[in-house]
């Protein structure tokens, strides 16, 4: 499909997207047109994954200059990293996984997800251990070390929920965090840094086309088969101030992950250019789900019931998180 075309199927998406945020109640009462500054110039926070590439197609392709809007990208080892700063108004925006954002919501602070990101697909998750290593399965994993980009994330749930599916208690796992995250940890295994490794594409890929490490177990399997991964991600306060920046971010984003899905090169290519990866890593690596449309409230309400019945969020929490409300609240126009 063809820029212009794509930009004339959403015309109407983005006319109903203004009227959402612009009227949303996240994190306060509907700004008006009269109270809210705007600024096309906005930072936003990346973790280096394929996950978010409809960011790099969006700025790589020009979606984000036809929506007026100057974008500068940072990027970071993990969203949980960004979540203080986003909360002092030092990033406008993080572009990575929703489970730090769900805690920070469920903790009182208030969140708003403009747009998804992705949806986990196999070969995209894993844990990988090194060349000739005597690991053979999840199973031998009690005792040993495992790298992550980041403890108490998404990659966490996902490992644990792994382990506890083979028996392993994930208390006897030591986890350990690179705080470079994802981009350096394929050297750092195979220099035996950890005994495995969680890895995202296509840094998953490029440990088994550089270094020759294996493959453990795909993480994209039992009860967190295709969960969502990450989205775009603002403060309730920044949205109140700035609904037409978010609405022209969220058109730009559905364009570019509508690109992402029609062609899936186009993904493999924004993140051969952003991450200066070879083709040989690239054009193998295995691509997510790029959702396209309105946030799905029943599939991240599925990745906080994971959260809550993995440990992750307070039993507290439960009622809030069962009946919906704790998601419903991060949606704009809710």
């Amino acid at each position: 499909m063809s820029v212009r075309n794509m930009y004339a199927a959403l015309t109407a998406i983005t006319v109903m997207a203004v009227a959402v945020v612009g009227c949303t109640n996240s994190g306060g009462a509907g700004a008006t047109a009269t109270t809210v500054r705007e600024e096309p110039d906005i930072t936003i926070a990346a973790v280096p994954s394929a996950d978010l590439a409809g960011l790099y197609i969006a700025q790589d392709d020009g979606f984000f200059a036809r929506e007026g809007l100057h974008v500068k990208i940072v990027k970071i080892a993990s969203s949980k990293a960004i979540v203080a700063d986003q909360l002092a108004g030092k990033i406008d925006l993080c572009a990575g996984a929703y489970m730090p954002y769900i805690s920070a919501e469920a903790a009182g602070k208030k969140f708003a997800i403009l747009a998804e990101g992705s949806v986990m697909t196999p070969g995209t998750r894993a844990l990988l251990v090194p060349k000739g290593s005597s690991l053979s399965s999840i199973g031998r994993l009690a005792g040993q070390t495992v790298g992550m980009n980041a403890t108490n994330s998404i990659g966490t749930l996902l490992v644990e929920a792994a382990l506890e599916e083979a028996g392993v208690n994930p208390k006897s796992v030591h986890f350990k965090t690179d705080a470079a995250g994802f981009p350096t940890m394929a050297k750092e295994l195979s220099e035996g840094t950890w005994d495995a490794a969680f890895f995202g594409e296509p840094y998953l890929t490029q440990g088994e086309e550089e270094y020759g490490e294996n493959t453990l177990v795909d993480l994209d399997q039992g009860a967190l088969t295709g969960l969502p991964i990450s989205g775009y991600i603002v403060t309730g306060s920044w949205l109140k101030e700035h609904p037409g920046t978010a609405a022209a971010f969220a058109k730009a984003i559905e364009a570019a992950e509508l690109a992402a899905d029609t062609d899936p090169n186009e993904a493999r290519a924004a993140m051969a250019e952003s991450d200066h990866l070879p083709s040989t890593v690239t054009a193998l690596m295995s691509i997510p789900e790029f959702p396209t449309g309105p946030v799905d409230e029943t599939r991240i309400e599925r990745e906080a019931l994971d959260m809550l019945d993995f440990g992750f969020l307070p039993q507290r929490d439960s009622a809030e998180i069962r009946n919906g409300s704790l998601v419903k609240a991060m949606i704009p126009g809710n």
